[in-house]
């Protein structure tokens, strides 16, 4: 297990919202630091800065990290622009603008994946890295999910525009993407650059699931990270 002392990260989940794809990652994170690998409500839907309470409300009463994938980065930017206890914020495969012009926000209704192929959720998501073992645990925890709930936070994601919050984070700021993810594209990184100059960025050979398909390289690099905010 981690040192106990040591800076605990708190891991906010993709569009899923469970988290259950992450916990290969949390696995082995928890060996370095303590870990909170969280799970959004399935019952209701909840807006970006409902999330964001229900975040904080469970964020330990110490200094911590907040690692926001994908769809919870502006979740994670308004904690660590926000709460004192956020010492490090981590963006993978993330944006603090949506990635999508706003004009999509009338599709988000027709929004469906269990229409879709799983090969092609899969590719979209994992690209060459879509292991069987991967796709069925995606699968599984797709149809599990509401289609109301995926249908809301993609409204939620085409209405958000944190760079005036990210702006304003004095904390050190890591930035994990991919170079072959085709979702949350090299612009949103180079927003988050231009954001928030300081920032460290760690770029991957994967697609937009880097956090799952490749656990070990993203815990060496958080990790480091983490590290500095250990001293």
């Amino acid at each position: 297990m981690g040192t106990p002392e040591a800076t605990p990260i708190i891991i906010l989940p993709g569009m899923d919202g469970t988290g259950e794809l992450l916990r290969a990652l949390a696995d082995q994170m928890a060996l370095h630091r303590p870990v909170q690998l969280l799970a959004y409500p399935r019952d209701k839907p909840l807006s970006y800065a409902q999330l964001t309470t229900y975040v904080v409300e469970r964020a330990p009463n110490r200094p911590f990290v907040v690692l926001g994938e994908s769809f919870s980065g502006p979740i994670a930017i308004e904690v660590a622009a926000t709460d004192p206890r956020a010492v490090g914020l981590v963006l993978a495969s993330s944006f603090a603008r949506h990635p999508l012009p706003a004009q999509f926000g009338a599709f988000t209704r027709l929004l469906d994946l269990r229409w879709l192929p799983k090969r092609i959720i899969a590719k979209a998501l994992m690209g060459s890295t879509a292991t069987p073992e991967l796709t069925a645990r995606l699968q599984q925890v797709l149809a599990a999910l509401p289609h109301e709930i995926l249908q809301f936070r993609a409204r939620e994601v085409l209405r958000v525009d944190k760079r005036k919050r990210l702006r304003e984070i004095t904390c050190p700021v890591l930035c994990l993407h991919g170079r072959f993810d085709y979702l949350v594209n090299r612009r949103q990184a180079n927003e988050i650059i231009t954001a928030q100059p300081r920032c460290q960025v760690d770029w991957f050979d994967s697609s937009h699931m880097l956090l799952a398909t490749h656990p070990e390289a993203a815990v060496k690099a958080i990790n480091q990270f983490c590290e500095h905010m250990d001293k």
